[in-house]
């Protein structure tokens, strides 16, 4: 009696350690997602020659899901949590069943001053439409979990940073200012460190009275600073590291009914940082412009065209570094190209042209059919002379991973041609289907030996079924 006496006193204390800290909340709110993905690409290396099949016809299944908490413990004070996992469906593995800290943050409303908001921790940002910042890893690869070194590494829902956030509200007009942590490399005790990496920024918006009309302008830097560390009592310079500052210019109208306009430019200044240690001045800049119709009748059609421009690094140059810097982008152009083509001076996040033309129709009110084509340029042709051997893209995805290519010294990069299916079963239930085909242009159309080379069709088809709950 007397162990179970004092057992029952030990439960009563923890309840009345615990009852009081919960009785502080007002509103819990308990909300998530899971996906499921059926995934087939094919032809990735754009290479059907025989003996280079080892990227060619893989199909796959894969899941995310994700586990949201919302506390509101006060009318100013919240509290939000959520956990992530995302696997192939393969044998079981730590990186398959691992759940990850999505995010983990808290809102302070009011702080210290009516229009001051504080988002402190964990959280997602993203500016605009994910020129500059959107995604710590970009939206063409992801670093760790389950999807990390598959073929469905742009599909993954990792998109948070570890940051803080001050939000000034002066209707209408709205100031942001960022600090967020990349990269640390003092959190422990070392006698070695690596190269700290920071993004700090702000944005300022302001919206208009009439025609749905808005403006930003921003400035966003990645903060790469040279790092000096005692290794065996001698100081050394371990590594050297790029600063890059972005200035920026966005803005929003809709004129007449059903007409949406849009634009935005943003100029790179700064260090870039090459092998060996050495830097050159950075000098490049970006475009986005967008336009689209939607008609207000039956089946709801609409029609687009977009046009963004990525400034590229001359072949041999050895002036000022020109290649357009994606930062911690989160844009989609071209679900097959988006992926195989990433990085600095490459593909469709830098050194590109891209025309695109979108349009979608709704048959009935739960079904939606869209269509787009992209036609991508290089800005500078990445070799001098035809079949000129090069790394291309430069990247860092775990497939394909900084593939050889032989180039012609050309500037068509390809075309791409998506059509997309969304079917909302109900509020909570969403279908899709997804099917993007690449056809190489003749930059990468080289030749060996008489052979052509990188010129087969790539393929992307994703099934999904998403529930919302």
């Amino acid at each position: 009696m007397g162990k179970k006496l004092t057992l029952f006193l030990a439960l009563a204390m923890l309840v009345g350690f615990v009852l009081p800290a919960f009785a502080e909340v007002q509103n819990v709110k308990v909300s998530g997602d899971i996906s499921i993905l059926g995934i087939y690409r094919d032809e990735y290396d754009l290479d059907d020659r025989a003996g280079s099949d080892a990227s060619d016809d893989h199909g796959f299944y894969a899941s995310i899901t994700r586990l949201r908490v919302d506390a509101d413990l006060t009318d100013n004070v919240q509290a939000t949590v959520r956990l992530l996992n995302e696997r192939t469906w393969d044998t079981e593995s730590a990186e398959s069943t691992d759940v990850d800290l999505d995010l983990a943050y808290i809102t302070l409303k009011e702080m210290l001053y009516s229009p001051l908001t504080l988002i402190l921790g964990r959280q997602n940002l993203k500016f605009g439409t994910g020129l500059i910042v959107g995604d710590p890893d970009t939206n063409a690869g992801v670093g760790v979990g389950g999807l990390n070194g598959t073929m469905a590494e742009d599909l993954s829902a990792r998109k948070a940073f570890d940051a803080l956030r001050a939000t000034l509200d002066y209707a209408p007009w709205t100031i942001d200012l960022i600090l967020a942590k990349i990269n640390e490399t003092e959190a422990a005790y070392a006698e070695t460190s690596g190269e700290d990496e920071d993004l700090y920024g702000v944005n300022v918006g302001y919206k208009f009275g009439a025609y749905n009309a808005e403006a930003e302008a921003y400035f966003f830097a990645k903060d790469s600073d040279t790092e000096i560390s005692s290794i065996g009592g001698t100081t050394v310079n371990l590594t050297q590291g790029g600063d890059i500052y972005n200035f920026g210019l966005r803005g929003s109208v809709e004129p007449i009914k059903g007409l949406a306009l849009s634009g935005e430019v943003a100029l790179q200044r700064g260090d870039a940082q090459e092998s060996g240690g050495t830097s050159r001045d950075q000098k490049a800049w970006a475009l986005d412009l967008d336009g689209s119709y939607t008609w207000d009748v039956d089946f709801a059609p609409s029609i687009g065209l977009g046009y963004s421009f990525r400034s590229g690094e001359e072949s041999g140059n050895s002036g000022d570094f020109e290649a357009w810097n994606p930062m911690y982008e989160d844009q989609t152009n071209g679900i097959v190209a988006d992926y195989i083509f990433s990085g600095v001076n490459g593909g469709v996040n830098s050194n590109a042209q891209i025309i695109k033309v979108y349009g979608s129709i709704k048959p009935t009110k739960d079904i939606t059919l869209a269509a787009k084509y992209y036609n991508y340029r290089l800005d500078e042709k990445l070799v001098s002379s035809d079949n000129t051997s090069v790394t291309y893209p430069n990247s860092n995805l775990g497939y394909p991973d900084s593939r050889t290519y032989t180039m012609k010294a050309k500037e068509s990069l390809g075309d791409e041609i998506d059509l997309i299916a969304t079917y909302n079963y109900t509020e909570d239930v969403t279908f899709g289907l997804a099917c993007g085909w690449f056809f190489p242009g003749n930059a990468l159309e080289g030749e060996s030996g008489g052979v052509k080379l990188n010129d087969d069709d790539a393929l992307s088809i994703i099934g999904s079924v998403k529930v919302v709950f």
